[in-house]
């Protein structure tokens, strides 16, 4: 009898290598692999005969965030407008300069880990570097091992690893799809035992995600043989810094140089170039969390340019936690101020059933995004140019045709780089 698992998740390339599916097999079946043809990770089944003993009830796919997922059962997504359960909503910024300057925003995280870290019972874990694209979580000890945003795929699984065979409370610090789910992972009976050892699930508020693909084709397209590549460096208006061994070039990703760089930039975090899965992802915003954290993108923060967080507390130990953080300066915020912040578009949830809704294929490409918004479950509807930034663009650059690529991500925004063009001839 054929089973359905995790494959039909990787099949259609919407993995997003949280590695929760590796704990739930009880054959111990799947397996996180990097895969090179996609430049990213992936949850890979080792043998497909043995899945034909699984109970499909309780198998793998009923940890991933990824499949036929309801937040409004999950995390009661449809309060405050589809904002998630929240108890308060504050804005502010490390009262250190030099924490706030070094952070990708105004410091939350950093200050949060120094509030913690004091009460020495509880371990944080976090992502920090491994080698030179390479990020995995681990207990971090030091503030330095924390890095600053970080846009593309990664190994998460190892983060239910850690909490599954150390018998110590962690705070757990992961982008909105991660939390689901580790939130997926404790409430199976065989996991409920977890919950005690998880002091609290901090999530930072999420765009998209992409594949490693994106960056090598940034630097490709700087002309560098790229070895690493750092975000948000230095201030409100980061720096993006890639490197090798060798040498290294920074890019002023609000204002760059000239309109190739700005090609480059738009490329880059283009949101119809993420993974797949993150097409689907209607949780921008933790709703699994105790805390969310994000960057304060509102008008009375124009002047500042050192940075400032968005916070929201979903819990009563979210609220604890921050009343306890006297080193960072908080005040009040509103959900006025989180819709303006991340946008409407961000800022909405889902009912939505994932890509169990769609026609499933090994030659999968979305024609639309199940949504929900206040009255009515309603379908996005991907336009024509966006269909091909999915189909083609991405499928160029995943096949390293990078010049071609970029060739016909031109064509496809010609009216705008035609205007900066002009503009750039005549200011010269």
């Amino acid at each position: 009898m054929k089973r359905i698992n995790i494959k039909i998740i990787s099949d259609n390339d919407c993995c997003i290598s949280c590695g929760a599916c590796i704990y739930m097999c009880p054959f111990n079946n799947i397996e996180m692999k990097y895969i090179s043809r996609k430049f990213k990770w992936e949850a890979t089944i080792i043998d497909n005969v043995i899945c034909t003993k699984c109970n499909i009830k309780d198998n793998c796919l009923s940890v991933c965030p990824s499949y036929n997922l309801n937040y409004i059962n999950l995390a009661n997504s449809q309060k405050n407008n589809l904002l998630g359960e929240i108890i308060k909503i504050y804005t502010g910024y490390s009262k250190n300069p030099e924490i706030r300057h070094n952070s990708s925003s105004g410091g939350f995280v950093r200050e949060l880990f120094y509030s913690l870290i004091k009460l020495r019972k509880i371990s944080i874990i976090s992502i920090s570097q491994i080698t030179d694209m390479e990020y995995s979580p681990r207990i971090v000890k030091n503030i330095k091992e924390m890095p600053n945003s970080i846009y593309y795929n990664i190994n998460y699984s190892k983060a239910f690893e850690l909490i599954k065979n150390n018998d110590e409370q962690f705070l757990i610090i992961g982008l909105p799809c991660q939390i689901t789910s580790l939130q997926l992972l404790i409430n199976q009976k065989r996991y409920s035992y977890l919950k005690k050892r998880i002091y609290a699930k901090v999530s930072l508020f999420c765009g998209y995600n992409f594949d490693r693909i994106n960056a090598y084709s940034f630097a490709y397209n700087s002309n560098f043989k790229l070895k690493q590549i750092s975000f948000r460096n230095g201030g409100k208006y980061r720096k993006t810094i890639i490197s090798n061994k060798r040498d290294f070039k920074l890019f002023d990703i609000i204002n760059p140089k000239n309109i190739n760089e700005k090609i480059n930039n738009d490329m880059m975090s283009d949101k119809f170039l993420c993974q797949n899965g993150c097409l689907y992802c209607v949780d921008h915003i933790g709703y699994c969390s105790d805390i969310s954290v994000g960057d304060a993108w509102l008008k009375r923060y124009n002047n500042d340019f050192q940075g400032a967080n968005l916070i929201i507390t979903r819990t009563k130990k979210g609220e604890d936690i921050v009343k306890n953080m006297k080193h960072f300066y908080f005040e009040k915020g509103a959900i006025c101020d989180l819709i303006e912040s991340q946008s409407n578009k961000y800022a909405r949830g889902s009912i939505g059933e994932g890509i169990k809704s769609l026609k499933l294929n090994k030659y999968f490409y979305p024609n639309h995004i199940r949504i929900h918004n206040k009255e009515e479950i309603e379908y996005y509807k991907f336009s024509n140019r966006e269909i091909i930034k999915i189909k083609f663009v991405k499928h160029l650059l995943i096949q390293k045709h990078f010049t071609i690529g970029k060739i016909l991500y031109v064509i496809l925004h010609y009216k705008k780089y035609l205007v900066l063009f002009i503009k750039q001839l005549l200011y010269n």
